[in-house]
């Protein structure tokens, strides 16, 4: 259901930049922005697109009291086929024919749900022995690997202005900001001890193992250079970074009872290649990639809810990180 409100909310959003462009403040807005740029045109655009997204979405914990500590990482697939749907605004010169400034929100979901295997690993160090069980043993102690259904939703708002511009190039600044959010169901883990652990820890255990999800906040600046060849072939060039990025995670470990939440600031940036392609008057087709890096660090919380620990908390070390690609193909249309 919140996919389908997001999608007509997509839709409406192309509608009324069309309408708006044409017959709301499409006229007045124009009239302003010749003062500062010269004679002009609004016009507007609406895209769909389907492709591919591939990496992961990490957190790395950690804890250390003198030479003893622990640490965990769990990393998320992203693996899964993404829709997206978007809507433009542009203001063009008429001396080139090229856009001066761009208005652009876009929005991609999960279209399946299996992601592909969580991969969960635990270490230990010197003589630590955090499960009372056996020997301690210095280094990778658990690992094991579980289903992930993920449910993603990546929205991004930007605004371009090209400060150079003729017609085969236009080169500019981007101010924009990217939310994006992934939950998953886990199940099924398929769990390896190793050392003194092995007998307690190996096996497989069906059913839910636990809930997660994340959410990245990313404020970012760059540059963007639209290569033109005619009037029918474009290509886009765009690298973007963000030292404004907050990353906000839950979660809920099933079996153990336990709740985690992460609190992270730090980094991202983005590159972008993408090319048009003009088979009409009024449709385009669009062909791009993207890679995406994020790496924040902060605290996560953690609280018992149930079972023998139950109201146990501890404050450790967190780091939330990300790398992934997005692979997209999908048409254009120009009001």
């Amino acid at each position: 259901m919140k996919r389908i409100l997001l999608l007509a909310g997509a839709i409406a959003t192309g509608c009324l930049l069309s309408f708006f462009a044409k017959e709301g403040f499409g006229a007045e807005t124009q009239k302003q922005l010749d003062k500062y740029t010269g004679p002009g045109s609004l016009s507007s655009s609406f895209f769909v697109t389907g492709g591919y997204i591939s990496g992961n979405t990490t957190y790395h914990i950690s804890y250390y009291e003198d030479a003893s500590g622990i640490e965990s990482k769990l990393e998320f697939p992203l693996d899964n086929y993404l829709l997206g749907i978007g809507a433009s605004l542009c203001y063009k010169k008429s001396n080139n024919g090229q856009d001066k400034a761009d208005l652009t929100i876009g929005w991609f979901t999960n279209t399946s749900s299996y992601a592909g295997k969580l991969k969960d690993s635990d270490w230990l160090s010197d003589d630590l022995d955090i499960f009372l069980v056996g020997s301690a043993h210095p280094g990778k102690d658990i690992y094991s690997e579980s289903d992930a259904n993920l449910e993603a939703n990546i929205i991004d708002a930007n605004l371009l202005y090209n400060f150079y511009s003729t017609q085969d190039i236009t080169i500019g600044g981007i101010i924009g900001y990217r939310y994006q959010k992934f939950k998953y169901s886990v199940s099924n883990a398929d769990q390896i001890g190793y050392g003194p652990y092995a007998p307690y820890y190996t096996g497989y255990v069906p059913g839910p193992v636990l809930n997660y999800e994340v959410e990245y906040n990313i404020t970012y600046l760059g540059l963007n250079t639209n290569l033109f060849s005619g009037e029918k072939f474009e290509l886009n060039l765009r690298a973007a970074y963000s030292p404004w990025t907050y990353a906000y995670d839950r979660d809920d470990h099933i079996l153990r009872y336990k709740l985690s939440k992460g609190n992270c600031r730090g980094n991202a940036f983005f590159i972008n290649m993408n090319a048009k392609w003009k088979f009409s008057s009024k449709w385009l087709l669009r062909i791009g990639s993207e890679y995406t890096n994020i790496d924040t660090q902060g605290t996560q919380h953690q609280e018992f809810y149930a079972g023998e620990w139950e109201g146990e908390t501890a404050i450790v070390d967190d780091k939330i990180t990300s790398s992934l690609w997005i692979a997209s193909i999908g048409i254009e249309y120009n009001f």
